[in-house]
């Protein structure tokens, strides 16, 4: 009563003046379990299991081609943790570590399934929101701010907070990928110089 994948393989041949047919059908399921692994291994970030930047790269590029086409309002925000080096350096790389997975689950609950979400640095994410207006854009970043600052993180070291700063900006017409990633950096580098832990409009 179950599925499974194979190959199919079937090879003609003569005998006694007649045509005949054989054939032999291959369980692969192993190799597509393996075949699904590698893409995963290519498209995900170990760490976190969200998109890794390849991957988010390529997905943002087909959803701006996408909003240009339907002239459709698409926005990004990027941000990252604030202080994340003191993380490291005074409670260690898994504390650090666990930070960066505690904020992508956290992010994921926060956003909604059509966000296209992705690490894209060291302490750096990425979200596309296709059919998102700036407005609506910086709500859902200040959302994404308050819920990374209410994060209980707790190490052996005991419980700690953090918080992230974040930039957002809006698809501009004839705008690429490239261009809106920058203007997103810079918005997240202005809440950074403003004070962090502050969502700051490009």
């Amino acid at each position: 009563g179950s599925h499974f994948p194979v190959e199919l393989s079937i090879s003609a041949f003569r005998l006694r003046g007649r045509w005949w047919a054989v054939g032999t059908a291959r369980d692969i399921t192993d190799r597509k379990v393996a075949e699904a692994r590698l893409r995963e291994m290519a498209t995900t970030d170990s760490l976190t299991g969200i998109l890794n930047r390849r991957r988010f790269l390529e997905l943002a590029a087909d959803e701006l081609e996408r909003a240009r086409r339907y002239q459709r309002d698409t926005a990004l925000i990027m941000f990252d943790v604030d202080h994340f080096k003191q993380v490291n350096d005074s409670r260690g790389h898994a504390a650090g570590d666990q930070v960066l997975r505690g904020l992508t689950a956290t992010a994921r609950e926060t956003l909604r399934g059509a966000d296209i979400l992705g690490r894209i640095g060291g302490e750096e994410f990425a979200v596309l929101l296709p059919e998102t207006d700036l407005p609506a854009a910086s709500r859902a970043a200040e959302r994404l701010r308050r819920a990374a600052e209410s994060m209980e993180l707790l190490t052996d070291g005991g419980p700690f907070a953090v918080t992230v700063s974040l930039g957002v900006v809006l698809l501009n017409p004839g705008e690429t990928l490239e261009d809106l990633l920058k203007r997103a950096d810079q918005a997240l580098y202005r809440a950074k110089q403003g004070g962090r832990n502050r969502v700051e409009v490009g």
